[in-house]
């Protein structure tokens, strides 16, 4: 054998060996990368982020992967596969009509381009699902997902602008501005006054009947054992209790006829509040009482 020939058999066997050498070297990395996305699956597991886990853990039960490390992420993969959640989205229209021309974010990253009835799959824990469709204001519901919940039913109603259903499109392509005649309700204060009154009437109404009849049962008294020469002071006392009765039911009547007209006066519209005042002026024999409002 020349030199020339060495050489080439020197050569030759340099190759033979590197081409040996090369599956070893990539077989070497594709257990390492199996280890690493064993490890990587776990925690991103115990983080909740089970979507991305169960990435991982297919790749490291792929066949190039050790034969324990396969077991193990195949296991873990099944666990995983059952542990995520999965919601069934739909939305309706201000018609209760299915909309499918929806998109859907998920903590503001998209989710679902349009809504095909098909489960989607989320990881567990709070969110914000929002739905947004052309002409239609966005709906944002905020949910929590429970790991192995499966199939769970999300809908939205979405409803035009507000700025579309402050009016009604007329006939003629105008919008009809809202109805500005129709008067808000009455405010609760309102009936203080009617009830006042009505308070007064009632007890002037009471105290005409006690000091009439504790009036009358007195003159009886009176007429029976003195009359007509009875004192003066026992005659001014009966007639005093006359007056005060006669007092109380002009209080009352007036009473009564003020909180009448208060609560016809009462309206929605706005204005100053009307002012009512009962005058009694005390007579001889009697009183007289007058009812003045102003507006």
């Amino acid at each position: 054998m020349n030199q020339r020939t060495a050489r080439r058999s020197l050569v030759a066997a340099a190759l033979a060996a590197l081409a040996c050498l090369q599956p070893a070297r990539a077989r070497a990395g594709d257990v390492e990368a199996c280890f690493t996305a064993s490890e990587e699956g776990q925690r991103l597991r115990d983080e909740g982020r089970l979507r991305e886990a169960r990435a991982r853990f297919i790749a490291c039960g792929a066949a190039a992967c050790p034969a324990l490390v396969r077991s193990d992420c195949a296991g873990w993969l099944a666990d995983v596969t059952a542990r995520v959640p999965t919601l069934i989205l739909s939305a309706e229209d201000d018609q209760g009509q299915d909309a499918a021309d929806v998109r859907v974010t998920l903590d503001g990253a998209p989710l679902a381009a349009r809504l095909d009835g098909k489960a989607v799959e989320v990881d567990p824990g709070e969110h914000v699902l929002r739905f947004e469709r052309a002409g239609s204001d966005p709906v944002a519901l905020r949910l929590v997902v429970r790991e192995g919940e499966k199939l769970r039913r999300v809908s939205a109603r979405l409803a035009p602008p507000a700025t579309a259903r402050a009016g009604a499109a007329t006939p003629g392509g105008g919008v009809t501005a809202p109805r500005e005649d129709q008067a808000a309700s009455p405010p609760a204060s309102s009936l203080l006054l009617p009830i006042a009154l009505g308070g007064v009437a009632a007890a002037g109404g009471v105290a005409y009947a006690a000091l009439g009849l504790s009036a009358r049962a007195d003159a009886d008294r009176l007429r029976a054992t003195c009359a007509p020469r009875c004192a003066e002071a026992d005659v001014d006392a009966v007639r005093t209790k006359v007056i005060a009765a006669n007092v109380a039911f002009g209080v009352g009547v007036a009473a009564l006829g003020g909180a009448v007209a208060a609560l016809l006066l009462r309206g929605p519209m706005p204005a100053a509040p009307a002012a009512a005042a009962v005058h009694v002026v005390p007579l001889p024999g009697g009183a007289a009482a007058a009812l003045g409002a102003r507006f």
